[in-house]
């Protein structure tokens, strides 16, 4: 590995880690001053970035409770987006909850002895399908905007449709336990920092700018795991 992963892996392993994600976004919400001036679409996304980063930590450590927590982050994270207008950011959550309970399941069967999930390699196929399925799901959010009525500007529109496909397509390569599903998790991740900055919600801004690095961590450890795995069946 290089000193980037070391340095990744370093960070993401050591105890202090969920505490600092949390210190940090918990600075981001008392910033949009909740006492004088509340906000209940700052207040909900606080509550789903609070467990959302608990989820995506425990899923990088490969846990399998990460699963539970998501259940119940997406739902704060669902309202919260849909406060705010961003129907493409909104619309995933009902997938990640339904796929967060087929992870629960499929996770639990394939543990190996640290009771951490075994990591798969994608192949070229299984990649070209998840491209296909990406791009069917960026046009079936335009479909589902216009339906819904939702005004979005033309970045918004453009920018939630990226977020609903590569949203889709990540949460699924997650729960098959591929470990090119952080790849995608670090482009989304970008995407939706940037369009929760241009529709003022720091809350969420913060949170996503956490997960970036946490999918980034998420690719060194699984591609570890991955090159693990390989050296065990050889």
């Amino acid at each position: 590995m290089n000193k980037l992963s070391h340095f990744a892996i370093a960070i993401g392993r050591n105890k202090f880690y969920p505490l600092f994600c949390i210190i940090c976004v918990t600075g981001a919400y008392i910033y949009t001053d909740p006492i004088n001036d509340f906000n209940l679409r700052y207040a909900v996304s606080y509550a789903g970035a609070f467990l959302g980063l608990l989820c995506v930590i425990l899923l990088a450590k490969r846990k399998n409770l990460g699963n539970v927590l998501g259940m119940l982050a997406v739902i704060a994270e669902c309202c919260a987006n849909f406060l705010g207008g961003n129907i493409g950011a909104g619309l995933p959550t009902f997938y990640y909850f339904g796929s967060h309970i087929y992870g629960i399941l499929t996770w639990q069967k394939n543990l190996d002895n640290n009771k951490s999930v075994k990591v798969r390699t994608l192949n070229e196929n299984a990649f070209l399908y998840a491209l296909i399925f990406l791009i069917a799901a960026a046009f079936f959010n335009i479909y589902l905007t216009n339906e819904i009525g939702a005004i979005n500007t033309s970045y918004q529109l453009i920018t939630n449709c990226f977020i609903f496909g590569l949203g889709v397509v990540a949460q699924l390569l997650l729960m098959m336990r591929y470990a090119f599903n952080w790849y995608l998790w670090v482009l989304l991740n970008v995407l939706v920092i940037s369009l929760n900055i241009y529709t003022n919600n720091i809350v969420i801004a913060t949170q996503y700018l956490i997960y970036l690095f946490n999918a980034i961590y998420g690719i060194c450890e699984w591609k570890l795991s991955e090159q693990n795995e390989k050296e065990k069946k050889n």
